[in-house]
């Protein structure tokens, strides 16, 4: 999307690849979460006594990891979904305008709807 001044030019073919882009990386995001679920449920119960803290600890940390990728999953997917939705009401609101002013100025005809 370009800024000016006096005008804003939103980039189809730019927000269609970042788009693109972020449900895929949503998707492995979401595939590595389920992942990392099952690496913390794995059955440590025979690293015996000694193991038990560490078990405690690669359960946690597993767990936790599977819940920031679950949160990145969320936020990407988030940011898509914006995009898109402000790609729609941005175009809304362009064919709005020009249907407003369509007609209005003599000439030669240079806004159409």
């Amino acid at each position: 999307m370009e800024n000016s001044r006096d005008r804003v030019v939103w980039d189809h073919p730019a927000a269609a690849a970042y788009t693109a882009a972020a449900d895929e990386a949503a998707a492995l995001l979401g595939t590595a979460k389920d992942h990392a679920a099952t690496v913390a449920g794995l059955d440590l119960s025979g690293l015996g006594l000694l193991g038990t803290e560490f078990a405690a600890a690669w359960t946690q940390a597993w767990t936790d990891h599977s819940g920031h990728l679950d949160t990145a999953a969320q936020v990407t997917g988030g940011y898509s979904q914006a995009i898109t939705g402000w790609g729609r009401t941005l175009d809304a609101v362009d064919t709005e305008s020009a249907r407003d002013i369509a007609g209005t100025i003599a000439g030669t005809g240079e806004i159409q709807v």
